[in-house]
């Protein structure tokens, strides 16, 4: 049966002659105990086992001595029957795993265990989050030019509506009262020009007058040629051009 030597810095397992025959090996196994990733001590060690057995012997569930393959390494087993066995993982040598069956498991893995060293637990990578920037916000238009002064020819109701569409405080005007109060203006607009009509008409008058004094002249000639003659003569009318 396997012998095992727990030094400072290294495991030895020193195996027997037929144990050495079994598993065409000529030297012991040596773990340096920095490489030791775990033990742990098993009631069932053939759940452990893995991979096929290149070169070493073999019984199922009885005897199993020698290197097993697999697909990532290979490990080491030496075991007997279903007795309590130790499952050393290790890294960066030549075995992957060493399954042994001893009697001091218990003991072996309580040692083991102070020289595993906790894995460090990575801190999580957060992932970044976009940052929105928050659209500035339109800024209310105020009106802070005074308003220019009415023109000639502008009525009040057009310079209130022009203040209001620039201060944009009344915003319920609507169409229609727009052109409504505009049809004032334009009215006020037109309004001047009535006293320029008035004088054309006095200045058509008074050059039809004399037109009008010659027609009613000849009219009154006219009459009197159709009135019958009577006893004093006819009186003569002189029309005046």
């Amino acid at each position: 049966m396997a012998r095992l030597h727990l030094h400072p810095d290294r495991l030895e397992i020193a195996l027997s002659t037929a144990e050495k025959t079994l598993a065409l090996r000529k030297d012991n196994i040596v773990i340096p105990r920095s490489a030791i990733r775990s033990a742990t001590l098993t009631d069932d060690p053939w759940i452990w086992v893995r991979g096929i057995r290149a070169p070493g012997a073999a019984i199922p569930l009885t005897l199993a001595v020698g290197q097993w393959k697999f697909h990532g390494g290979k490990d080491f087993l030496v075991l007997k029957g279903t007795k309590p066995s130790v499952v050393i993982d290790i890294a960066d040598e030549e075995f992957s795993r060493v399954i042994i069956t001893t009697k001091h498991g218990l003991e072996l893995v309580a040692k083991l265990q102070d020289d595993v060293k906790p894995a460090k637990k990575q801190p999580r990578a957060r992932k970044a989050t976009p940052q929105v920037t928050p659209k500035p916000k339109r800024a209310a238009k105020l009106a802070t030019d005074a308003p220019a002064p009415a023109s000639e020819g502008v009525s009040p109701v057009e310079t209130a509506a022009s203040a209001v569409d620039a201060s944009g405080a009344e915003a319920s005007v609507t169409p229609a009262k727009a052109a409504a109060a505009r049809k004032p203006a334009a009215s006020a607009r037109k309004t001047p020009a009535a006293p320029r009509k008035t004088a054309n008409r006095r200045k058509t008058a008074e050059a039809v007058t004399p037109a009008k004094a010659a027609a009613e002249a000849v009219e009154q000639q006219a009459e009197a040629i159709d009135r019958p003659e009577s006893s004093e003569p006819p009186t003569e009318t002189a029309a005046t051009n």
